[in-house]
């Protein structure tokens, strides 16, 4: 068990986290966790899942790094054929 010190940081607190905790959960600055409050018993700290879901920015830069790379064989010409629209 270690004990720290809860202190400011800026209109938040903020706790010291040991360098060997970190290492030991594979935790780097700047890292996502997730709070618990577990009652009669603490708090809870354990790594935030990191979410599938992608950001707008991750978005962003997905469609800027794919702009301009379609092959021919995926244009719309291509997937349309002469059935298309003759179904009834």
């Amino acid at each position: 068990m270690v004990t720290t010190t809860i202190g400011k940081w800026g209109n938040s607190a903020g706790i010291r986290i040991p360098q060997d905790f970190l290492e030991n959960f594979q935790l780097t600055m700047g890292a996502k966790v997730e709070l618990e409050l577990i009652p009669d018993q603490g708090i809870l700290v354990k790594p935030a899942i990191k979410s599938a879901r992608k950001s707008n920015r991750e978005l962003r830069m997905l469609y800027l790094s794919k702009r301009g790379k379609n092959s021919p064989e995926m244009s719309q010409g291509e997937l349309l054929d002469s059935s298309v629209g003759n179904e009834m």
